[in-house]
């Protein structure tokens, strides 16, 4: 089997040397790693990484924890967080939780029998005290996205949610709509609790009463947003909201089926607009008028955050990174010159 100290002889480079070319080292000059990789690919060389490992107390894997993998917003930032640690040398595990809360218990437990380095967790809910009872995470950086928790400060990358629902309100309200619903994931959830203040906040700066026979909440599927939105738009004219605001793309797509079984026109009968701008959206006539793509924001800073704890060593930390977002216009408003 070759080995470093056979990679230095046929190359003429110290051990040392070539070690660095093989990790991407920054110090190492571009034709001194071209020379090294050339042999390490004609010998087929594969590091050992268990070896390593050992040596640096590192096992250059990190843990991704989601609900659902099939929300486009969160493959996402998955792909992000990957690309990112790819790069370092590092590999990603990835679990699935269901939005379930002993689900996601359990993966944090499988992560850590795996001496990873440390975690990116989207978290299921608002307490979270039951962290602070899961055997050696206090030891393990943790960086929780799109959800905040009850309990002592902890690490988080989100998205600004009040500011970026008083931004599609506000759109909206630009209109002319004075009856604007509003369906959501559990307000449980902080994500979703900031996404109602946002656009509660917005009502009231233009002088609207709060209507809370607009509001429907549920799940993040796009069953809740086709459930929600039947049972919103299901009452008669005059009654029904004029305007929708969904929380979530999963939402939004159950909203579009639901307007459509009911007969009704995108944005002449509804004027629609939504949080997130998965590619599949870009599918729906008219296209929807959502915020801008943030995903890839919020993995890079997520897995920065996370990168820089593990090298530093840290874990009693309180860091927090809020990404903005922009408003993305699209015919489902009422923006006539966008309609297709």
């Amino acid at each position: 089997m070759t080995t470093l100290k056979d990679l230095a002889m046929e190359t003429g480079f110290s051990i040392k040397t070539v070690s660095r070319a093989i990790h991407d080292h920054p110090d190492i000059k571009a034709e001194t790693k071209a020379a090294i990789m050339e042999v390490v690919r004609k010998r087929s060389f594969t590091p050992n990484w268990a070896a390593q490992s050992l040596r640096s107390q590192r096992t250059r894997t990190i843990g991704f924890i989601v609900p659902d993998i099939t929300n486009g917003f969160f493959g996402e930032i998955g792909m992000g967080v990957d690309a990112f640690f790819r790069a370092q040398g590092y590999t990603t595990l990835i679990c699935f939780t269901s939005n379930s809360r002993e689900n996601e218990i359990a993966s944090i437990r499988s992560l850590l029998a795996k001496s990873i380095d440390g975690i990116i967790l989207a978290p299921v809910g608002n307490s979270g005290e039951y962290l602070d009872g899961v055997p050696n995470l206090a030891d393990t950086p943790l960086i929780l996205i799109d959800n905040r928790l009850s309990g002592p400060p902890r690490n988080y990358v989100l998205q600004d949610n009040e500011r970026n629902s008083a931004l599609l309100t506000t759109h909206m309200l630009g209109h002319g709509h004075s009856r604007v619903g509003f369906i959501s994931g559990p307000i449980e959830e902080s994500s979703a609790r900031e996404r109602f203040v946002g656009f509660r906040e917005a009502l009231g700066k233009a002088g609207l009463s709060f209507d809370d026979s607009l509001i429907r909440s549920g799940d993040w599927g796009i069953r809740g947003g086709f459930d929600a939105t039947l049972e919103l738009l299901g009452t008669g004219e005059g009654i029904r909201p004029t305007a929708l605001i969904f929380a979530s793309s999963p939402l939004l797509l159950g909203g579009y089926k639901a307007i459509h079984e009911l007969g009704l026109a995108i944005p002449e009968d509804i004027a629609v607009a939504s949080f997130e701008h998965p590619d599949v959206i870009d599918a729906l006539s008219p296209r929807p008028t959502t915020l801008g793509k943030i995903e890839a924001d919020i993995g890079a800073a997520a897995a920065s955050m996370l990168l820089s704890l593990i090298d530093k060593k840290e874990t009693d930390t309180s860091l927090e990174t809020i990404i903005p977002g922009e408003l993305i216009i699209g015919g489902s408003c009422g923006c006539a010159a966008l309609i297709h």
